[in-house]
């Protein structure tokens, strides 16, 4: 299974002896719908000299427009994504000799609302392998502290020879139970699956979740916390590696409003005017709602985590739709900070006033 991150560039290159030019033609869709019999996007040039013989194709914008993240299905069962949280793309590479194009081959890409870093370089495709045909879309270093719906994501594909299975362990290491998530099967057809914690199943609140093919290939923990003091709010996002990623905060919240209007001095009626009736009128007013959220006192790797959700283009509270109107935080650590929180303000992504039309 090969995998690519479309909201970072990636390149596909023709580079052939003899060729003066080039093309490439993307086949895009979504699970649930046919492949499409003709290409969806061809994209060709001509090489830029007899000795710069290579062309780069960047595919990741064409691969955007088919995916739509919308919300996570909260799940107590493993249960399998929308599948408009990812896109297959099938590229066709051709060279071209004379007038001729000459079909080079054919990769199949799982495409990911990802992306790569910077001081990643160059990006290239994911290439899970045949034995271990998935990838985590959750980080495994951050042990997550939660309220309710714990869970994490992965994309894969059919083994033909061994089942994908979870198996939750309590803190002192003892099996509660494995469960097969998907049974062995041949074919190249893939899943996006959400994978729940089983938090009613562990004594002490504290859970290890192993995914494994073969041989263990994942391991996730989370702490299950009480909270009585305030409600806890549980932002759900879009992380770097394209999966939905579940950030609680426990702490204290504050909620305001914002209104804005336009205002116009109107004329009286009759000379004879109702004093009742003022000269200024407010019109077009309308508002919206912020929450300022505090995490409580975390690890100091929760730091990643809140990159991911500052460089999300996708956010939920509770279900809700939000933007973000903190634009940059401290990444903060113990030794400097000692106990560490962080403070993180959201705007609900709607109007208070229904205003659809």
């Amino acid at each position: 299974m090969n995998i690519i991150k479309v909201r970072s560039p990636f390149f596909v290159t023709v580079n052939e002896t003899g060729q003066i030019g080039s093309k490439v033609e993307l086949f895009i869709y979504n699970k649930g719908t046919a492949e499409p019999a003709t290409p969806t996007k061809t994209l060709s040039k001509p090489i830029a000299s007899a000795t710069q013989l290579a062309n780069d194709y960047n595919i990741s914008n064409y691969i955007q427009e088919y995916i739509l993240p919308i919300k996570p299905t909260l799940v107590t069962v493993p249960t399998v994504e929308d599948n408009n949280n990812w896109a297959i793309c099938k590229v066709k590479r051709y060279k071209l000799v004379g007038s001729t194009y000459t079909l080079l081959d054919t990769i199949e890409y799982v495409c990911l609302d990802a992306f790569t870093t910077y001081l990643d370089g160059k990006q290239n495709a994911i290439d899970t392998g045949t034995t271990n045909p998935a990838l985590t879309l959750s980080n495994a270093n951050i042990v997550s502290s939660y309220f309710s719906n714990p869970y994490l994501n992965l994309v894969c594909q059919k083994n033909t020879a061994y089942n994908l299975t979870a198996k939750y362990y309590t803190k002192s290491g003892t099996l509660i139970e494995t469960v097969t998530i998907l049974a062995l099967g041949s074919g190249t057809e893939y899943f996006n699956y959400k994978i729940p914690f089983r938090s009613t199943l562990s004594a002490d609140d504290y859970q290890k979740l192993v995914l494994s093919y073969q041989n263990s290939f994942y391991e996730k923990v989370t702490n299950k916390l009480p909270e009585y003091k305030y409600t806890p709010v549980t932002c759900n996002f879009v992380n770097r590696l394209g999966g939905w990623e579940f950030l609680t905060f426990f702490k204290q919240q504050t909620n305001s409003i914002s209104v804005k209007s336009t205002d116009y001095k109107v004329m009286p009626s009759a000379v004879n005017y109702n004093t009742s009736i003022g000269q200024t009128q407010r019109f077009n007013i309308n508002g919206t709602q912020s929450v300022k959220l505090n995490t409580g006192f975390v690890d100091e790797n929760y730091s990643e985590l809140i990159t991911d959700l500052l460089l999300s283009e996708t956010l939920l509270l509770d279900n809700k739709p939000v933007i973000l109107k903190t634009q940059g935080s401290d990444l903060k650590t113990s030794l400097k900070d000692k106990m560490i929180n962080y403070e993180i303000e959201f705007e609900y992504a709607y109007n208070l006033l229904n205003d659809v039309i």
